[in-house]
């Protein structure tokens, strides 16, 4: 039986010395953060650190299973060489992996997010404005009684039918596409009040870029009232007359907005705070005219609280709110290549882990396409995530396997930087698609009614 300090220094020695994987998974630095989350471990193999880094290879993994990461993990270590190797059974893991708190998986992703946020420095912001992308999507999990009760399944969809889903919303740094924040929560409610969990990462300049879901009064005036202000798409319900207000230029008006006349709870604010809020707001209305083929809209007008045309040009914020749509790929990418749109976990803390874990490494793709940008003189936002992760997925376990081999090393690395610098994709601006599908599914009808009514009705039907 192999001591706890030949494990930590096999793993420490094996799996930990890759820079790749050493900057986000430092066994010290995990320790503090489950320490501060007031989680304590007993020493055994399943550390914190290691349990963070199969859970990694597992969310890498096309097949996403606990058996295929943990045999992943032995694999590597039996070919460093190592006879006293872990059980395959993956129960283990199963178990270590619940009991790692997820403020300390968090903690990594935010960590990863500001380390990327650092290195790209001040000199890739817009107008010298550092830009938030905020957006929401979704996510489906196992139909179990836990995960119902937390994250009901759509009302439009039947009892015993449909699937828990999960609402993540996300905020992008515009210069990396990084995600250095996320809120969890279920369907149900709106967007906006899980927007107002993460205003702390917004600092005085800052710039949030969002659609029409969050185009509201009192968010408006509150983070106008922090010094941040904001480029959103105009809410359909209010006026868009351009005849109205001062005009300062073409499709470009100043213009006012005026406070709700009665505070009501969906606000997010208290009737005290509610009746604080400036009576008005002085905003600036700019028309986007003439779309592209395929968009939905053919005419789009966005709001901003940078009212200053010589400042901020209507052209620039033209630019600006087309780049919001990044966001959408960017959660393509989490959902398709990373395979996030469905996910395994049976609890509500494993599923919010294992949606945190996507994060991070899809903040690990997002570094290694910087590094790559950075070190071939390539537009970041020209080169393929899919690819990227394709990349990493076959390459970090020789990357960990040559850790600390000198020259091998230094030449994996850098001909896994090039081929990512080398997968430009093609520029194709306002490309149209149809969305439509060309495989045909299988002709299987829909489950209308829960599984057990099936099988009673089998059973009446042998008998």
């Amino acid at each position: 039986m192999a001591s706890i300090a030949h494990w930590t220094r096999q793993i420490n020695t094996n799996l930990l010395n890759d820079p790749i994987v050493a900057e986000a998974f430092d066994p010290r630095s995990i320790e503090d953060h489950c320490r501060q989350a007031g989680h304590c471990w007993r020493q055994s193999f399943w550390s914190p650190s290691v349990t963070l880094l199969t859970f990694l290879v597992q969310v890498l993994n096309p097949s996403k299973t606990l058996r295929v990461a943990v045999a992943q993990l032995i694999t590597h270590l039996a070919a460093r060489g190592v006879r006293d190797l872990p059980s395959a059974d993956p129960t283990t893991y199963c178990q270590a992996r619940k009991r790692l708190p997820g403020e300390a998986v968090s903690r990594v992703m935010l960590m990863l997010a500001d380390t990327l946020r650092r290195q790209v420095g001040a000199g890739h912001r817009w107008l010298r404005r550092q830009v938030w992308i905020v957006d929401a999507t979704t996510a489906s999990m196992p139909d179990t009684p836990e995960l119902q009760q937390a994250f009901p399944q759509p009302s439009a969809q039947k009892p015993g039918c449909g699937f828990p889903v999960a609402k993540i919303l996300a905020v992008f740094c515009w210069a990396t596409g990084a995600i250095h924040e996320a809120a969890i929560d279920s369907n149900r409610p709106h967007d906006l009040p899980l927007f107002r969990r993460i205003w702390n990462i917004f600092s005085p300049g800052d710039v949030v870029l969002a659609d029409r879901a969050y185009c509201a009064f009192v968010d408006v005036a509150r983070l106008l009232a922090r010094g941040v202000h904001c480029v959103l798409r105009q809410h359909q319900r209010r006026c868009m007359d351009f005849r109205q207000g001062r005009r300062l230029g073409p499709d470009d008006r100043l213009v006012t907005w005026r406070r709700p006349d009665q505070w009501l709870a969906s606000f997010g604010v208290s009737r005290e705070a509610f009746d604080a809020l400036p009576a008005t707001l002085t905003l600036r209305m700019i028309r986007i005219t003439g779309a592209t083929k395929g968009f939905r809209s053919r005419t789009l007008v966005v709001v901003t609280t940078l009212i200053d045309p010589v400042e901020v040009p209507a052209e620039d914020v033209r630019h600006l709110y087309r780049d919001r749509w990044t966001a959408e790929l960017n959660f393509r990418s989490l959902k398709i290549p990373l395979k996030m749109d469905v996910l395994r976990g049976q609890s509500v803390d494993v599923v919010r882990k294992e949606i945190l874990m996507h994060l991070i490494a899809y903040n690990l793709i997002r570094q290694a396409m910087w590094k790559a940008a950075r070190a071939h003189a390539k537009d970041l936002h020209r080169l393929s995530f899919t690819g990227t992760m394709q990349r990493l997925h076959h390459m970090l376990p020789l990357l960990m396997f040559h850790a600390g081999r000198g020259v091998l090393e230094g030449r994996l690395r850098r001909s896994f930087l090039a081929c990512v610098a080398g997968d430009e994709l093609p520029v194709r601006p306002d490309r149209g698609e149809p969305r439509r599908r060309k495989r045909r599914p299988k002709e299987y009808s829909l489950l209308q009614k829960p599984r057990q009514w099936y099988h009673s009705k089998v059973d009446h039907d042998a008998r």
